[in-house]
């Protein structure tokens, strides 16, 4: 009897049609992998679009705000891409109201896509920590010399004004400072309230404290400049902050805040200035016309440990005239009022609930 084998035949369709399913599987299963990679890809961008939202609308707040804001005060920024919803939390207010005030601005960035419709495709909250911070300057005296000063005998006219030029504020001391040496010929014309006030010889830190101005706070990258060199002629009143010694010749007109680290130096024809001038050295008024209205401090160094040399005015028919302004000393230190963000308190996530 011969023995007969079973055909193969019969195994062929089940085996195809176990093939295409497992093909059919493995091929959904990777276009699903391809369709979730790229959802995390659109998040990543999304979120990152309302990350860069969120900041431009804490910096957008921050550098338009002109009062003071209260407890709570909430401004919708649109930009680009969408918009940010920015918050201001008061965390500390100070008994002193000249005293900065600390704030919590928190900047929830909204990532839209105009094509698909207005519902958001990503948020990212943001949040910094702030003060209030107020362009004031103690008012002690139109010329405050906390190193002295000496005066040279000469046919120099000399006029320094506590009268405030402006008629806002009462009137100040035209000078006050340490020692005085060499008086003037012929005499100065001083008007304030008193004139002079003279603390005497070996106070320079005592006069320099009193002007309430943090010196190395200020020379230490507490205010940002505008420029880190003298602006000829520009009478945009902005910060200028100068390393070092400043030597001025020739006619130099300026207006703003003068910071100078070191000397100011002051030859040639005239010097014209509006605003405030702090100097942490001496002032040499050396132009044959010398011309300040607003205020001027030197010997500011001496917070930090440093006696400089005296402030010198000059004779030999160099005129100096200095009045009290308050309208430029507010108009130079405005720039210096506004929400000043706190150095390393930026949180990049903040929880919202």
């Amino acid at each position: 009897m011969t023995a007969r084998l079973a055909s193969p035949s019969g195994f062929a369709l089940p085996t195809v049609i176990l093939l295409v399913a497992l093909l059919t599987v493995l091929l959904a299963g990777g276009l699903s992998r391809v369709r979730a990679d790229r959802q995390v890809a659109h998040a990543s961008e999304e979120t990152g679009n309302a990350f860069a939202i969120a900041q431009t609308g804490m910096q957008a707040y921050m550098g338009s705000v002109a009062g003071r804001p209260a407890d709570g005060d909430s401004a919708r920024i649109n930009v680009v891409g969408g918009y940010a919803n920015v918050v201001a939390h008061v965390l500390k207010t100070p008994v002193d109201t000249m005293a900065n005030q600390l704030f919590l601005i928190r900047s929830t960035g909204v990532a839209i896509n105009p094509n698909i419709g207005s519902t958001p495709q990503g948020r990212r909250t943001v949040a910094q920590f702030a003060e209030w911070q107020t362009g004031y300057i103690e008012r002690r005296a139109t010329l405050t010399m906390a190193n002295g000063v000496r005066l040279r005998n000469g046919s120099s006219t000399i006029v320094i004004w506590g009268t405030d030029a402006c008629g806002q504020e009462p009137p100040i001391p035209a000078i006050r400072t340490t020692v005085m040496t060499g008086p003037p010929n012929p005499p100065m014309d001083t008007v304030g309230a008193p004139p002079l006030v003279q603390h005497g010889a070996g106070t320079g830190l005592l006069v320099a404290a009193q002007t309430d101005v943090d010196w190395a706070a200020a020379i230490g990258g507490g205010i940002v400049p505008d420029d880190r060199v003298f602006r000829q002629g520009d009478t945009s009143f902005p910060i200028q902050l100068i390393t070092g010694s400043l030597s001025l010749g020739g006619t130099s007109t300026g207006s703003g805040l003068l910071i100078v680290t070191g000397d100011l130096l002051l030859s040639g024809t005239s010097f014209y200035f509006e605003g405030v001038i702090l100097v942490g050295g001496k002032i040499d008024f050396g132009a044959s016309s010398n011309e300040v209205h607003g205020m001027l401090m030197s010997g500011l160094n001496e917070q930090l440990g440093i006696n400089p040399q005296r402030t010198e005015i000059s004779g030999g028919g160099k005129d100096l005239s200095l009045y009290f302004d308050a309208c430029r000393v507010n108009q130079a230190l405005a720039p210096l009022t506004g929400l000043t963000p706190v150095q390393n308190a930026w949180l990049d996530s903040w929880s919202v609930y």
